[in-house]
């Protein structure tokens, strides 16, 4: 049975109703279930284990709690249930790394099947790094966020499953290749702290302009709203201007905040560049008396 909350099709939950809906999706539970059990596998370290399963526990809080629900009833929730997924999911599953602990941790028909796929979808080295170069990652998430939020394939996604599937995994998809290249763990891989701190202020301003849109819109921009967000107090512009208001101060906050502490980052490393090494003294001869 896939449930249609996860859809966000059918009549919208009303408050009264909002604790007991639970997205039991069997197909979202097992493969949470599986991520969790096949990285566990693969035997990480206690750091990356930790960051791993709270990235996990973040698109379970997105996708499964009734926060997806109440996602199907108003924007405000909506916007909540995105940013978790790109502003908390994808940077602790960049942080985590986790593709050596889960393909160790994989079963060997898996890898064999896993590698197979990859050239047969052509995924050649080439390809690779294009997903890895950083502007490149940041025009991919930048234009996943832009695009999901234009009313048609807002109000598309809000009223078939699959596309909202496909919503879901371009924002976790996108926003792990972006966080990968600036946060990420692998050195191979993360751009150094000073380009880092441009690209986060560049997806900054994407994030910031789309805010100031949604905030100061005269007119609702989704019609899948028109009639769902009363029963929560709420106008359907007022919970528009509210989803706005989420994506401008606390995203905002966020960007912020990594900013800083990767441009901290970057002034320590070039303060300790520039100290100068001590300079070695050579030992004083031995005087031979006479």
């Amino acid at each position: 049975m896939l449930n249609p909350i996860l859809a966000h099709a059918g009549q919208a939950p009303a408050p009264h109703d909002i604790w007991g809906a639970w997205n039991l999706d069997p197909l979202l539970l097992l493969g949470l279930v599986l991520a969790l059990w096949i990285h566990r596998r693969g035997r990480p370290d206690a750091q990356r284990a930790t960051l791993f399963t709270a990235a996990v526990a973040a698109v379970a809080v997105a996708l499964v709690s009734p926060l997806d629900a109440m996602s199907s009833a108003l924007a405000s929730a909506h916007m909540v249930q995105h940013l978790l997924l790109v502003l908390v999911a994808a940077p602790l599953l960049a942080l985590s790394a986790p593709s050596g602990a889960l393909l160790r941790g994989s079963p060997r028909v898996a890898r064999r099947a896993a590698v197979r796929t990859r050239r047969r979808l052509g995924l050649d080295r080439a390809l690779l790094r294009f997903l890895r170069a950083p502007v490149a990652v940041s025009l991919l998430h930048a234009a996943a966020l832009w695009f999901w939020h234009g009313s048609v394939p807002y109000d598309a996604a809000l009223r078939s499953h699959p596309l909202h599937v496909l919503e879901h995994a371009s924002f976790l998809v996108t926003g792990l290749l972006f966080w990968g290249v600036v946060l990420g763990s692998r050195a191979a891989s993360r751009v150094s702290n000073g380009y880092a701190v441009l690209l986060v202020f560049a997806m900054a301003m994407q994030s910031v302009v789309l805010a100031l849109l949604l905030t100061f819109a005269p007119t609702p921009w989704y019609s899948s709203y028109s009639t769902t967000t009363r029963a929560w107090g709420l106008e359907p512009l007022a919970d528009q201007q509210l989803a706005g208001a989420i994506m401008w101060v606390p995203a905002g906050l966020f960007y912020l905040g990594v900013a800083l502490a990767l441009f901290a980052a970057w002034l320590n490393r070039s303060e300790a560049g520039t100290v100068p090494a001590p300079r070695r003294v050579p030992p004083m001869p031995a005087r031979t008396e006479r």
